[in-house]
């Protein structure tokens, strides 16, 4: 479980930084001066997202399918930190080989997340499970605040004109950090054992991803409530993801502040979200994923709100706080859940499943926001419709059970067994 957990401190110096802060650096570094950038960026955003979800069931039905997730697992942390560590050297002068290494970045972590996520289940006992996810996630964002640290030690040198030129050496340093800690992670994790697939045959290796997740879209019904949880997490998910698309962009314009200042309300929303992750994942284990969620959704509504309507200085704190009580928090318990709803056996694609809903959704979020504001011509108006996503996705989930079902987790092997990957 420590291994488990130290894999998110290392993700999460990539997740701190890049996502929202590569937005600021197209913006008003790559693409300066052109009237559409914000529109381009978009773009970028949901090509990334969209790619990374398409192959995200994939590469889980090819770790349920052959049992070895490690190797893939690797390569995905190698695509991002390599990518990440490529785009700080390309720097801004190539637009086009940035935003390309930028979307590399992106699918790497997306895929690697994807399977992370669904090892919870072998590390977990079942009515632990809750708190254990809090528990990586928690991990998570103690990484970011060391990342977010040393990223406001690099911009506070230059003055406020200069700090977007900085971020290059920023994203160098998140690059680097999460390949160092990934390592050991890793070596971690060598000795966990893959999950039993009980009653199901073996599938040819060489067409089996692509045959297990046509079978699984064909036999939907026999997995109904996964199903269901995800068509119900891509709604809330799409404003999720477009806040974190955005919501940099939309501070630094309306209330002037500097990277430096982004930067420390980075560092309050981790600051603010360690805690909170741990106690809402033991609330979910007390009353429910079920509950616990929607009473998170109603937090992040309150956080739309005052982000479309709010004006006064104190407005990007407090919209920052209730973003760091529920953002993580509502990853984390959702992870729980679905590994509660998951088939044995098919957890690994399951989540990918998780990760297209997520990441497609996350592709037409920023779409779907950029169109709205141009038809209105108020980044308000975009920025409330999100409140649309957030109810759709409450009314599908309230269907579920309050509770789901989960066996046991296999045991970590002893260091003298075989590793399994």
């Amino acid at each position: 479980m420590i291994a488990w957990a130290f894999y998110d401190v290392s993700s999460s110096t990539w997740a701190a930084l890049l996502p929202s802060l590569f937005g600021v650096y197209f913006v008003q570094g790559l693409a300066s001066g052109r009237a559409d950038a914000t529109a381009l960026w978009g773009i970028v955003a949901a090509l990334s997202f969209g790619i990374a979800g398409v192959l995200a069931p994939f590469v889980g039905a090819f770790v349920d399918t052959r049992g070895r997730w490690l190797g893939p697992l690797a390569a995905a942390t190698a695509l991002c930190s390599l990518a990440t560590v490529a785009l700080a050297l390309a720097g801004p002068a190539a637009m086009a080989l940035t935003t390309a290494l930028f979307v590399a970045a992106q699918v790497g972590y997306t895929l690697a997340a994807s399977l992370y996520d669904s090892l919870v289940r072998r590390v977990a006992d079942a009515s632990k499970i809750g708190r254990v996810s809090a528990f990586g996630w928690a991990s998570g964002l103690c990484g970011g605040i060391v990342a977010i640290l040393a990223a406001i030690a690099i911009v506070r040198v230059a003055p406020a004109e200069a700090q977007v030129a900085r971020l290059d050496e920023v994203f160098l340093l998140a690059g680097l950090l999460y390949a160092a800690l990934a390592v050991p992670a890793l070596l971690g994790l060598r000795g966990l054992a893959r999950e039993s697939r009980k009653g199901e045959p073996p599938v040819a290796p060489a067409r089996g991803a692509g045959t297990t997740v046509w079978n699984t879209l064909r036999h939907w019904r026999h997995h109904r409530e996964p199903f269901r949880f995800l068509a119900g997490y891509y709604f809330i998910n799409d404003a999720l993801v477009t806040l974190v698309v955005f919501v940099a962009i939309i501070l630094r314009e309306r209330f002037g502040l500097t990277v430096e200042g982004l930067l420390w309300l980075a560092l309050l929303y981790h600051a603010i979200a360690a805690p909170a992750t741990l106690a809402f994942g033991l609330g979910a284990d007390r009353w429910g994923p079920r509950r616990t969620t929607f009473a998170m959704v109603a937090i992040l509504a309150a956080a739309v709100v005052l982000l479309a309507l709010g004006t006064a200085r104190t407005t990007p704190v407090a919209v920052v706080a209730l973003l760091g009580l529920v953002y993580g928090s509502i990853q984390a318990v959702s992870r729980s859940w679905l590994s509660q709803l998951a088939t044995p056996g098919k957890a690994a694609e399951l989540f990918g499943f998780n990760a297209a809903a997520g990441r497609l959704s996350a592709a037409l979020g920023p779409l779907a926001f950029s169109a709205v504001a141009t038809a209105t011509g108020s980044d308000s108006a975009a920025i409330l419709s999100l409140l649309a996503f957030l109810a759709v996705g409450v009314a599908i989930l309230s269907t579920l059970p309050a509770r789901g079902s989960i066996a046991a987790p296999p045991a970590l092997l002893g260091r003298s067994a075989p590793h399994q990957n």
